[in-house]
């Protein structure tokens, strides 16, 4: 039969289809591809397909990706000026020269965050691409939550009284592959809380009190604070989440006996680093361990000096590590009103446009996984922020969200434009490594 008498007949011409090239690869080339991504495009790829959908959801795709999922910035704005209902992550990429690709998506309770009806919220901490979340006060719920895949889980409240709650910090056990939260009082008693077990259980008494959590206070097992009326050596406390323990970390040798209320301990580049600030502000050494727990390890790699903006005063400012880039630059946040790229080489900043916010902010390092609660809940109520519209093509945004309940809202990439911050920089002391 000639092809004008198939068409004549309404026979199709051309020959099926067969399966996508991309199906027909191995399965560890494509765990391979994937987990190459970006998060906004994984997001825009589990709503391509219920077949792509399913690859990134497995447990196998997901811990290859936290693996490797690159770390951000995490911004959220402070009250009074604007009460603050979402979160903005950017994902960072060195470019040629000193331009930094930045890639955006936006967290709010319409697409992602389990916040419902309260007017604010508190970030507590994160732990494998999760967020601790909590109200306003302690009169308000605990969320363990994904803003990824827009699921959480409500803590129920604990055993101790809340008046006398202090922090709550979300952790890991490797060996029981169990999500766990940590509570403590003002400097007594502590509790844990499996998830998947719905009740909180003693672990004895907390040492040292604390101010507040890091917000990335989790490393190798355990969550790491300053306790800052310590009136001993060690004044850096962990709590093991497998051993259920409490212990403390030596400090660098060369602090000595020196106490203080002015440091700042977060986890950068897989490593503790402790900021130390003079008493009086006007200049802070930046020490990284860089071998978990061995006091030796301790290296300084910056001394900021000069901080005074107005000596006559006293009024300083104030940097806060956040992390280190793949060129060896460091994003500091200045001020809790900007986001400044220090070079190590030439000692000198600039500033990088993350966000437009007039208000003050925080600016904390962050690695989005796709763990989803559901395969970690182990019986706990898992829900789902109930997903908000979607954005038409003239809104200029688009809005990564489809027939398979993805979250998040996210903004085309865009270059960093380099600024003349304005500020005036600190001096910066020779001889370091």
């Amino acid at each position: 039969m000639s092809s004008k008498t198939k068409e004549q007949s309404g026979e199709q011409c051309q020959p099926k289809v067969p399966c996508s090239k991309f199906q027909q690869l191995p399965q560890a080339l494509v765990l391979e591809i994937l987990s190459s991504l970006s998060i906004k495009t994984l997001l825009n790829c589990r709503c391509v397909c219920k077949d792509w959908l399913s690859i990134i959801s497995d447990p196998q795709f997901t811990k290859l990706h936290s693996s490797r999922s690159p770390v951000g910035i995490l911004i959220k704005t402070y009250p009074p000026i604007r009460k603050s209902r979402k979160l903005d992550f950017t994902h960072i990429e060195d470019c040629a020269g000193s331009d930094l690709l930045l890639e955006k998506i936006r967290f709010n309770p319409q697409n992602s965050l389990p916040i419902g009806a309260m007017p604010e919220f508190r970030l507590i901490n994160s732990c494998n691409g999760l967020l601790c979340l909590s109200g306003p006060n302690r009169n308000y719920p605990c969320f363990v939550c994904n803003p990824i895949l827009g699921e959480h889980i409500s803590i129920p409240p604990t055993n101790l009284s809340r008046n006398k709650c202090f922090f709550v910090g979300l952790g890991f056990s490797n060996g029981t592959n169990e999500y766990k939260l940590l509570q403590m009082t003002n400097g007594t008693e502590a509790e844990i809380y499996t998830i998947g077990t719905g009740v909180w259980r003693s672990v004895g008494n907390a040492p040292g009190d604390i101010d507040q959590l890091p917000f990335n206070p989790f490393l190798r097992g355990a969550l790491h604070w300053v306790s800052y009326s310590s009136t001993v050596p060690d004044f850096i406390h962990s709590f093991d989440f497998e051993r259920e323990q409490f212990r403390p970390l030596p400090v660098p040798s060369l602090l000595g006996n020196r106490f203080s209320d002015c440091y700042i301990l977060e986890v950068v580049g897989g490593c503790l680093c402790l900021s130390v600030f003079d008493d009086d502000y006007s200049k802070f050494d930046m020490w990284v361990m860089k071998e978990y727990g061995v006091q030796e390890s301790w290296t300084k790699v910056l001394v900021f000096g000069n901080l005074y903006e107005c000596p006559e005063e006293r009024i300083c400012h104030v940097y806060e590590p956040i992390m280190f880039l793949s060129n060896g630059e460091i994003l500091l946040l200045f001020n809790n009103c900007a986001v400044v790229c220090y070079n190590q080489e030439t000692k000198s900043f600039r500033e990088i446009r993350i966000t437009w916010t007039r208000s003050p902010f925080e600016a904390i390092a962050y690695s989005p996984s796709f763990v989803s609660l559901y395969n970690v809940s182990k019986g706990e109520e898992v829900k789902r922020v109930q997903r908000g519209k979607k954005l038409g093509k003239k809104s200029g945004k688009l809005l990564s969200e489809g027939s398979y309940e993805c979250a998040g809202s996210s903004m085309p990439p865009r270059k960093s434009t380099k600024l003349n911050s304005g500020y005036g920089c600190p001096a910066f002391e020779e001889g370091l490594p």
